[in-house]
């Protein structure tokens, strides 16, 4: 009696199991282009088109047309002339802002006859309304397809592309108001906020809200979006040290989850997601339809523009170890801003919000006047009435794109700036001296991002850093694929110089501009395992089937490699629960 009441219980458990194993779909490998057993028929996709209206489009890499045969002449002369043009090839639904992550082997430099779709997408909703990404987001479930997500292009990871995958493009969701008087679900009142679309870009925002006489904290480059990785993961900028981080600023999203189901996110509502949105990466959790931000009435701006030839590299590294010595008092003093580190140049974009245009001119003063054969412009400090005025004069006349780009980068502690100059500045020479290689500086930290009353996911670390210090490399088209690879081991070596000074085995990376290749990414993009555990159970909640999948994100570590079959189906774990509940019963049998 006792066996068959064992045998009773494990098999109605094994059928509860079996039952709910059935009913919900299980993760496995994705459903590619070129798997015409997978693959949605033709008619399954024009009525998909017609229930989205139209909004169905094909895609090509962005130099497809300089490569086709015959050539299409018109198409490649443009490609040609917009080429670096970051706002032309956000308008591209195949172009990536850093071409190398095309991978399609297609040029406008010459005619190559490798030219392929490479990771490019093939199609894309070109999605406008909150409608067509429900419905996207429902075919994919149905037909197991790979899924990107992409507004601009600007990603150093190649996460909004990928080969064989159906592309949601948000890139014409423009729709953007102004509320005059806002109140959160927990009755807390704001001014002049803004609700911001998925497909609205900084440089719009700029000049839209400076008409108001307002300002939004976001990017350095006008042409990223608002709402997807750059906010999501965080988000640095010209402002970010008289404000905080652009996350530091959402107070309310407006989402469609991986099952198709719109919902409010924010402090009342689904409120560990309204956590995670805010700092655990673009890409991960759901696609942001809207965002709810605040905004300040415009500073002025104090700025210097500095761009310098040291005539020797001794006097290069004498300057070099004065400005990190200078830049805690400088930083004391109200500046951010940009230095940019080249073997033979030094570049400075600073901005101050709000500053004393004489003060100001001493701190720098007091910078410069010891090395006057490195030709510093004078007056060293320029004011203007509104931050976009710095923004249009400085920011977005350098922005352009359309190289081919690998970078790896270390978030520097304030304290170390402050205490040890010389081994940082030392750091810096050995990684400004390396092969065609440049280094990015970013004094877009302390400040008001250290406020560590921020309740989100954003990486611990942003609130302990001064600098967000960046190593880079690019290429020609031309260049071998060996070359390729070598460039990006040294930007992985120049990163462990960063490391020196960083904090060691614990220091961190801003998850948006990183090295591709980290490989203790977990820790290094979201400051403690402990950190990122909490993410991914919210991730394993809110996408239990990993529909949205990319390069380093939460979540990605249960993927293969390209990201198209999970390492463990449920289907593997069903077997073993199987397997389990067999040998259970066997020795059950034994003892009784």
């Amino acid at each position: 009696m006792m066996l068959n009441f064992i045998n009773y219980v494990l098999s109605f458990v094994f059928v509860v199991i079996l039952g709910q194993h059935l009913t919900r779909s299980e993760r496995r490998c994705r459903c590619l282009s070129h798997d015409k057993t997978c693959w949605p028929r033709t008619s399954v996709w024009q009525n998909f088109n017609e229930s989205i209206s139209g909004q169905l489009i094909s895609v090509q890499p962005s130099a497809a047309a300089c490569n086709l045969n015959p050539l299409n002449i018109d198409a490649c002369i443009t490609a040609k002339k917009e080429w670096t043009n970051s706002v032309w090839r956000s308008d591209q639904p195949g172009a990536m802002q850093n071409h190398n992550w095309e991978n399609s082997l297609c040029s406008i430099s010459f005619n190559s006859t490798r030219c392929n779709q490479g990771s490019v997408p093939v199609l894309a909703v070109n999605a406008t309304l909150p409608e067509h990404v429900e419905a996207t987001l429902r075919l994919v479930q149905k037909y197991n397809l790979r899924l990107v997500v992409k507004t601009t292009g600007h990603d150093f990871f190649g996460r909004s592309t990928a080969a064989g995958s159906l592309l949601l493009w948000l890139h014409h969701m423009k729709n953007h108001s102004i509320i005059s008087n806002w109140s959160s679900c927990q009755g807390e009142r704001f001014t002049n906020v803004i609700r911001v679309d998925a497909g609205v870009q900084w440089g719009e925002v700029y000049r839209w809200l400076a008409t108001y006489g307002l300002v939004a904290i976001g990017g350095a480059s006008g042409t990223v979006g608002v709402t997807g990785g750059f906010l999501q993961g965080g988000g640095h900028g010209p402002l970010t040290r008289w404000k905080g981080l652009a996350v530091d600023q959402v107070l309310e999203f407006d989402v469609v989850l991986a099952d198709g189901r719109r919902e409010t996110v924010n402090s009342c509502q689904n409120t560990d997601l309204f956590w995670a949105l805010r700092g655990g990466g673009g890409g991960t959790f759901a696609i942001v339809l809207s965002v709810i931000l605040r905004t300040y009435p415009t500073p002025s701006i104090i700025g210097s523009y500095q761009v310098v030839i040291p005539p020797t590299n001794t006097r290069y590294a004498d300057f070099l170890h004065h400005f990190v010595q200078s830049l805690p008092a400088l930083a004391d003093a109200g500046w951010a801003g940009y230095f940019y580190l080249t073997t033979k140049t030094f570049t400075l974009a600073f901005l101050a919000p709000n500053a004393d245009q004489s003060t100001a001119n001493q701190t720098l003063h007091q910078l410069f006047s010891n090395y006057s054969d490195l030709n510093f412009t004078e007056p060293y400090v320029f004011s203007l009435p509104t931050f976009l005025d710095f923004f249009i004069h400085v920011m977005d006349a350098t922005n352009t794109n359309g190289n081919n780009y690998v970078m790896g980068s270390r978030l520097l502690p304030e304290t170390i700036v402050r205490n040890q100059p010389h081994q940082v500045a030392d750091a810096f020479l050995r990684v400004k001296d390396s092969e065609q290689g440049f280094l990015v500086g970013h004094l877009t930290a302390g400040g008001k991002v250290s406020d560590t009353t921020q309740n989100n996911s954003v990486n611990p670390l942003w609130r302990t850093t001064l600098l967000h210090m960046l190593s880079a490399q690019s290429w020609p088209d031309e260049t071998s694929k060996e070359d390729q690879e070598r460039l990006a081991k040294l930007v992985t070596k120049n990163v462990e110089v960063l490391q020196t000074i960083s904090g060691g085995a614990q220091s961190g990376a801003y998850l948006n501009e990183a090295d591709p290749n980290e490989s203790d990414w977990q820790q290094k993009f979201f400051g403690t395992r402990e950190h990122y555990n909490r993410l991914k159970a919210i991730k394993d909640r809110v996408d239990p089937n990993g529909i949205f999948v990319c390069n380093k994100c939460i979540g990605s570590d249960d993927w293969s490699q390209d990201f198209n079959c999970p390492k463990t189906s449920n289907t593997n774990k069903l077997c073993l629960f199987i397997e389990l509940l067999i040998i259970t019963k066997f020795f059950l049998i034994i003892l009784f």
